[in-house]
């Protein structure tokens, strides 16, 4: 095959699984994104999100094939959808955390740790919620 028909397959493999997996009554890129590092800033939150949307970008090929499959077997409309968001959910976690994964670990280490070490606060410890200002004495 030539490249412009390999282009053309996999154009067309990417329209059918975003038309496969686009009806539903609870779509959201909350269900198949990696949430755990929503908490951290954004040195830790951009790696894990460019991670999650080019898990997202890899995983749609898979997906399509999974859901054409399910689809080809006579399958619900709903059993294709699912398999198929479980599909790119897999690659778009597991993508999403080995982005974010070494920022997490760099921001413990070289922010985290000496702040709780430097501020006196013990690793068993929650940091104060409150400004100092505000804090009963």
């Amino acid at each position: 095959m030539t490249f412009f028909k390999k282009t053309m397959v996999s154009f067309m493999i990417c329209l059918s699984s975003l038309v496969c997996c686009g009806e539903g009554e609870e779509e959201s890129l909350n269900s198949v994104f990696f949430r755990d590092f929503d908490d951290d800033s954004y040195f830790v939150t951009i790696p894990t999100y460019t991670g999650n949307y080019l898990g997202l970008i890899i995983g749609a090929v898979p997906a399509a094939c999974v859901a054409g499959g399910f689809q080809f077997a006579n399958e619900a409309p709903a059993t294709v959808r699912k398999s198929a968001r479980i599909t790119l959910s897999a690659f778009s976690k597991s993508i999403g955390l080995l982005f974010g994964l070494p920022f997490k670990f760099t921001k413990m280490a070289l922010w985290d740790s000496p702040k709780y070490v430097l501020t006196g606060l013990t690793g068993d410890s929650e940091p104060p919620m409150e400004p100092p200002e505000n804090r009963e004495k």
